[in-house]
């Protein structure tokens, strides 16, 4: 076996983990290759090399270090759709801005989507405006819980309670603003219920 150059293999092991977490992946031996600028058979032999001598893991494919161990596979691409409505009503389309993924072992599986927070009718339940809210998509939801209601076309988000007695829905702000007040009706759509709060950088 030909010599090795020590600098290149340090060279490839640095850049296998930097690729590895900004893309979830190993590097291809091409890629490799450009990086460090050799041939792809160079590439290849240094790999091969490389798993002798204990240095990667590396089934011909794929190279296996510490940070590829590390990266959780497990996420959910959720989209982010406009904004909701902490305060007066303000009507949005459902656009999605970007998707991103989500980590399953910190949100949790489901079908999600994240609204941006607009308003300060709901600052005294942690959302302030402009922090993001993780929405589980479902159509019902139990008294108590942080709902997105569709009501008269326009999306908000609230505090839901039901009024059996009047057979009302009542959706509740929780603000140190006192023009912020509980407004009831017959019917909503609710749209999901939130499960975490990404809080912006203040």
């Amino acid at each position: 076996m030909r010599k090795k150059d020590p600098k290149i293999m340090e060279h490839i092991i640095k850049f296998t983990k930097g690729y590895q977490r900004e893309y979830g992946r190993s590097p291809s031996t091409t890629e490799i290759a450009d990086e460090v600028g050799v041939a792809r058979g160079t590439a290849y032999t240094y790999l091969t090399a490389m798993r002798d001598r204990g240095m990667i893991d590396y089934d011909g494919k794929n190279i296996i270090t510490r940070v590829s161990e590390l990266i959780n596979h497990g996420t959910n691409n959720t989209p982010i759709i406009g904004r909701v409505v902490c305060g007066d009503p303000l009507e949005e389309e459902e656009n999605v801005e970007e998707y991103i993924d989500l980590p399953v072992s910190i949100f949790g599986s489901g079908e999600l989507f994240i609204l941006q927070a607009y308003g300060d009718s709901m600052n005294q339940a942690g959302i302030e405006e402009g922090d993001y809210v993780v929405v589980r998509k479902q159509s019902t939801a139990r008294s108590g819980e942080l709902v997105v209601a569709l009501t008269n076309n326009e999306n908000n988000l609230k505090r839901i309670s039901f009024d059996d007695e009047n057979k009302r829905i009542v959706l509740s702000p929780e603000s140190d603003n006192p023009i912020h007040k509980p407004k009831r009706y017959r019917s909503v759509q609710i749209q999901g219920v939130v499960t975490h709060i990404i809080k912006a950088a203040r």
